[in-house]
């Protein structure tokens, strides 16, 4: 066998590992590239707490929202110039999500040609708006940031077809992977045909929260029909009074078990510009269990969701309470998508699957 390393990688991702977008598209293939004999190192381009200040999105009045952004700012700056530094070490530099400050992308072009850059969202616009100077500042900010290190690049990784047709207006060597989601880490549920109260859960973090929203009224009307209660994972505040609400810290180690308590998965959110860069990393956890998922419908959502088979969309209120009705009454149904679910995660956007993907943009990117 030919133990020499192949490729050495110089991760840098936009927040350290506690980051849902470093777990999922760096960390997870660390032990794949290990079986293949590739080096790698992993620097994010902020420190690990102000990553778990951005995880928390934390609300601040307009003193406290500068500091904040001058803190990431100075942050990206100083980290950015060790990342320049060492550029040259490696055979190629992967940044997840990650820009930089000042036009330094293109010092790191001259220390490395070799750039990768991975797009899960729409990074290229601020994920709320914000009014005044401030926020035309970020929004101008952030697409100028993406778009100068699109410049750079040698090829892009997108997750959905949306942010692929925003890529290619600077970028033609694009790369389609989506999730990855971990098919032995999750695993099939055990299915409660007895169940006396269906669970309706939800996984995700404090910053998603605010989508509930869109089903309180949902929720009331399921609750006047069914025995359901409401399972949240990772949420911050939310309840609505005479419902059964049962909030769970988000812990990595506990995740899959908490999971598999839910009968239906759920993932509710506006369809408009951000939430179409969005492959919600909770419809394809709820598929990887074989949990039924019923989703809002958005044009990225439908690439994943067949409607009525791996699970449902819905664009309306009606639709949620007609649908989450249809699988609340038939453990059948409930079964059947669940599994088609699995299926299409096993096929499709499972780690297994991907890193073979992933492996042939690496190799391919030292090759041109």
């Amino acid at each position: 066998m030919n133990m020499r390393k192949r490729i050495s990688i110089l991760f840098v991702p936009s927040g350290t590992k506690i980051a849902p977008a470093t777990r999922y598209r760096i960390n997870q293939y660390l032990p794949y590239l290990d079986k293949e004999f590739m080096e790698y190192s992993v620097y994010s381009i902020i420190s690990h707490n102000m990553t778990l200040r951005m995880i928390k999105s934390p609300t601040y009045n307009a003193l406290g929202k500068l500091f904040y952004y001058i803190g990431i700012v100075a942050e990206k700056f100083i980290r950015g110039l060790k990342i320049i530094y060492i550029a040259n070490k490696f055979d190629i530099v992967y940044l997840q999500r990650t820009t930089f400050m000042f036009g330094l992308e293109k010092l790191l072009k001259i220390r490395n040609k070799n750039i990768i850059f991975d797009i899960d969202d729409s990074i290229y616009m601020p994920d709320n708006e914000e009014n005044g100077i401030l926020g035309a500042l970020k929004k101008s900010m952030k697409r100028k940031e993406v778009s100068s290190v699109l410049k750079i690049t040698k090829c892009v990784i997108v997750e959905n077809r949306h942010i692929k047709n925003f890529v290619r207006q600077y970028c033609n060597n694009i790369y389609l992977i989506t999730g990855p989601i971990d098919s032995v880490k999750n695993y099939t549920k055990e299915y409660r045909q007895d169940a006396k109260e269906i669970a309706i859960g939800w996984i995700g973090s404090p910053s998603t929260t605010p989508y509930l929203n869109m089903l309180n009224n949902v929720f009331v009307e399921l609750s006047k029909k069914y025995k359901i209660k409401v399972m949240l994972i990772g949420a911050a505040h939310y309840e609505i009074e005479g419902l059964k609400i049962e909030n769970i810290p988000w812990q990595e180690e506990t995740e899959v078990f908490q999971l598999h308590k839910f009968d239906i998965g759920i993932m509710p959110m506006p369809d408009d510009e951000w939430t179409r860069g969005k492959v919600g990393c909770k419809m394809l956890q709820y598929m990887a269990n074989a949990i039924p998922a019923v989703v809002s419908y958005t044009p990225t959502n439908a690439e994943i969701i067949e409607d009525g088979v791996n699970g449902f969309l819905a664009r309306s209120e009606s639709q949620w309470v007609e649908k989450m009705s249809l699988l609340i009454e038939s453990f059948d149904l409930r079964q059947m998508v669940g599994k088609k679910g699995r299926q299409a995660v096993e096929e499709k956007f499972s780690l297994q699957v991907n890193f073979p993907k992933l492996k042939e943009v690496l190799e391919n990117c030292i090759k041109n």
